[in-house]
């Protein structure tokens, strides 16, 4: 399974690599609509023997896509928004790690796990969108051309680092719960 899983992370690079010099976001914009891909089509129960497969792969994907906002995006936001503001993120991202723990500790397919698997759908859609309507416009008015130079790069560099770290990080719970957040700037 470790092989799938890295076939995955690379197939998320590459939507990133696509990117390109557009706005810094569009790292984390492509990355949302790929996981929100993965949930629709984990929900849809259409592939039940490949559940368990998909699902690990979409919890080390969304791990991933948290470490690289919780690095990167958060600090900003936080300077220009302030820490209440950061906070709800944060918040977000521990209600979503932990229903993806309990997603990993129940059978798939269960009636409980798909409950988990929709309520984790639901949230990370609002959170999403709440990213991408109101957090990330705000910061691209805040922030001049320098710094959403700077957020690109460090986005790519952060993003590369993870993927790498990720080989190393494969069983759940073994990399710490939030990454350090360095939200005083």
């Amino acid at each position: 399974m470790p092989a799938c899983r890295h076939t995955q992370v690379v197939c998320f690079q590459v939507h990133v690599e696509r990117s390109g010099m557009g706005s810094p976001f569009d790292i984390l914009i492509d990355q949302h609509r790929e996981l929100e891909e993965r949930l629709e089509r984990l929900a849809s129960g259409e592939e039940p023997d490949e559940l368990g497969g998909l699902t690990a792969e979409l919890l080390a994907l969304l791990r991933l896509h948290s470490r690289l906002e919780e690095r990167c995006l958060y600090p900003v936001m936080a300077r220009v928004e302030g820490r209440e503001s950061c906070r709800e993120q944060t918040e977000d991202h521990l209600t979503m790690r932990e229903l993806m723990a309990e997603l990993e500790e129940l059978p798939s397919g269960h009636p409980e796990w798909q409950a988990r698997l929709l309520t984790l759908e639901d949230l990370a859609v609002a959170h999403f969108q709440e990213e991408e309507n109101a957090r990330l416009p705000q910061l691209m008015i805040a922030l001049d051309s320098l710094s959403l130079d700077g957020l690109r790069r460090d986005l790519s560099a952060t993003w590369d680092e993870l993927l790498s770290r990720s080989q190393v990080f494969q069983v759940a719970g073994e990399a710490p719960l939030l990454e350090s957040l360095h939200w005083d700037g």
